[in-house]
């Protein structure tokens, strides 16, 4: 079954439901032993994968039973490197569930595409498929069936899917538990194979499989006949020559045939990121760096036929998703559905084996992330958009959706005088200060190593509890994946520094809501790619100036629901939401306050100098949030 984005939508059959519980439903994705599954829209015009049930197995009391348990349990599961589950239906009929839709292959398309992988992508799967079991683990699930099938890799890094939701049909019967086993022999645990339920060592077991594949092409355990692999994952050692040997002592350890040999999720997690307990920030910063897409990443085209699927920014659906475990109600400013979008047929370039639509891929490139598929506007006139291979991570993007609010001035500076800024000259040559003011504004730095994150806040204090932070910023040095951005809610009580950041990359294939809990820690509430996002300006080497791209940020506070609303706009193009219902405290004398802020990761690339400028507060009130949604 192939459930989730790595292959086209294909056309809607005679009997496919055109809506589920609100969500409208553009074509098909794959089917399988638990039912079929659809690409659909929200009312916002989110893409998502919809997982509908069979209906042999929905009039089932005892499976709807098991089902509703692992629902809720997935649902628990860290978003890091796994396609999280959004919501679910599960009284009345139909049954579905609906998952984030990774618009990228799965692991087995791409090595079959491309070949085994090697270096920091190789490192990079490994590290993010463990980071993936380490929160599934974390939330009490067992995945049970990790294969290449079940790992889709994004623009960003792979992601785990369908983790633990097998379970309901595992206990099904008899024979559909067989039916599963034979289905992929590969990947079992020996002690699987001896009839032991599975448990978290038989997923360790499964990624050393999975990587070992990753690395060189064909599974570690392989044979003429399915008896023939059951015997050899029982009895003989793992088959791992060409093997990356940086990789290979970890994975051996995985492929041990006494589970309580192996290590667990956490110590995998542990090794390969070279610390003992690494936060989601540091684990995600080392994939998104090493991580090259797939060459297979391409377009969702519309097929043919009579029901073709169109899965591009969508119509509004006419129904809010209602009756559904935990289905999301409309936050206080929210966005507005999107447009509809013509899809513009891709032009050039040779067809890939098996009739696939060509892709954009750029040749690998030897240093940092590659830069897969260009999203852009073709025809002002028309407004058509091509969006080609972008992955949405939990985020959502809008084309022509909601305007940046205007709101009213309470504070500007364009640093053309010094009032309440640090009040030095920031020279890049010399790194015993990492800001200052230059060239007409202001500049914060960082090296990745001494300072990996610097940060200002503007010397404005207590701040309404509905604003918008705007800057303009220009790069004038750093690698592609450093961050620059915005923040707000900035609360600091002399024992604990809490804010939102909203950040994007230096090459502008990034963009993330964060919230910086303080001793709480840190959590990436949203992110979203492209290449580039919709509205980012990249700077052109021909140029002799940098590009300079504005950053709007609204922070919205709703009381009566104990939520915050948090928006990112990118030269007045939406492309970012979250909602924080934990909203942070602003309990200190002079918060909430608001600042700019760059990031740099450990890496090569050079200092990471950005100056800002235009840096403006604007109080917001209802009327005018609900304004600029029209």
């Amino acid at each position: 079954m192939r459930p989730n984005g790595h292959e086209r939508a294909k056309p809607l059959r005679t009997g496919d439901p055109t809506e589920l519980g609100g969500y409208r439903v553009l074509g098909r994705l794959g089917r399988g032993g638990m039912g079929t599954v659809y690409l659909a829209v929200d009312e916002r015009g989110q893409r998502v994968a919809v997982k509908l049930i069979h209906p042999d197995l929905s009039e089932d009391p005892a499976f709807r039973q098991r089902f509703a348990r692992e629902v809720a349990a997935a649902r628990r599961v860290a978003r890091f490197s796994t396609a999280a589950v959004i919501d679910a239906q599960l009284d009345g009929d139909p049954l579905f569930i609906v998952s984030e839709y990774v618009p990228g292959p799965d692991l087995a398309e791409a090595v079959r595409v491309d070949g085994p992988m090697h270096g920091g992508t190789l490192e990079s799967l490994a590290l993010g498929v463990a980071a993936a079991l380490t929160a599934i683990h974390g939330a009490g699930i067992v995945h049970r069936d990790l294969k290449p099938a079940n790992v889709l890799l994004s623009a960003v890094g792979p992601k785990v899917i369908d983790f633990g939701i097998a379970r309901a049909l595992d206990e099904h019967s008899e024979v559909t538990r067989s039916s599963q086993i034979m289905g992929t022999p590969a990947y079992l645990a020996p002690e699987i194979i001896a009839g032991e339920p599975p448990g978290q060592p038989s997923d360790i077991f499964s990624w050393g499989c999975l990587v070992a594949y990753a690395g060189t092409g064909r599974a570690p355990f392989d044979g003429p006949t399915v008896p023939a692999v059951l015997h050899q994952i029982i009895s003989a050692p793992p088959e791992l020559s060409g093997l990356d040997p940086a990789l290979r002592d970890l994975v051996e350890s995985a492929l041990d045939k006494f589970p309580d040999n192996r290590p667990t999720a956490q110590q995998l997690l542990n090794r390969l990121i070279g610390q003992e307990a690494p936060s989601p920030d540091a684990v995600h910063e080392t994939v998104v760096r090493s991580w090259t897409p797939p060459s297979v990443t391409r377009p969702e085209a519309v097929p043919s036929g009579p029901n073709p699927a169109v899965p591009v920014a969508p119509s509004p659906v006419a129904a809010s998703p209602v009756g559904r475990l935990g289905a999301a109600a409309p936050q206080p400013g929210g966005f507005p559905p999107a447009p509809p979008s013509p899809v513009l047929p891709q032009q050039g370039g040779p067809t890939p084996p098996g009739g696939q639509q060509p892709t954009a891929a750029l040749p690998p490139q030897p240093e940092g992330p590659r830069r897969p598929f260009p999203l852009r506007a073709v025809g002002a006139g028309a407004g058509a958009l091509l969006l080609v291979g972008a992955a949405v991570l939990g985020g959502v993007w809008l084309f022509g959706g909601r305007g940046v609010p205007e709101g009213i001035q309470i504070y500007a500076d364009d640093f053309t005088t010094r009032q309440g800024w640090n009040d030095r000259d920031f020279d890049p040559g010399d790194t015993f200060y990492w800001m200052g003011y230059h060239e007409g504004g202001y500049a914060l730095a960082a090296d990745g190593e001494s300072q990996v994150s610097t940060l200002h806040t503007a010397p404005v204090s207590e701040l309404p509890e509905q604003v918008r932070v705007s800057a303009t910023a220009r790069v004038l040095s750093g690698p592609a994946y450093g961050t620059y951005g915005l923040y707000c809610f900035h609360n600091d009580d002399g024992d604990n520094v809490t804010s939102y950041t909203a950040s994007v990359r230096v090459d502008g294939t990034m963009a993330q809501i964060r919230r910086d809990g303080g001793e709480e820690g840190s959590t990436h509430l949203e992110e979203v790619t492209g290449t580039p996002l919709p509205g980012f300006v990249e700077s052109s080497e021909e140029a002799a100036e940098p590009a300079v791209n504005t950053l709007d940020f609204t922070c919205e506070l709703n009381g009566e629901a104990d939520t915050v609303a948090l928006n990112l706009w990118i030269n007045g193009e939406h492309v970012l939401e979250a909602v924080d219902p934990n909203p942070l405290p602003h309990d200190d004398e002079d918060a909430p306050q608001a600042g700019i802020r760059v990031t740099r990761g450990v890496g090569g690339g050079g200092n990471l100098v950005v100056v800002f400028d235009d840096f403006a507060v604007y109080r917001l009130d209802s009327g005018q949030a609900e304004e600029s949604e029209r």
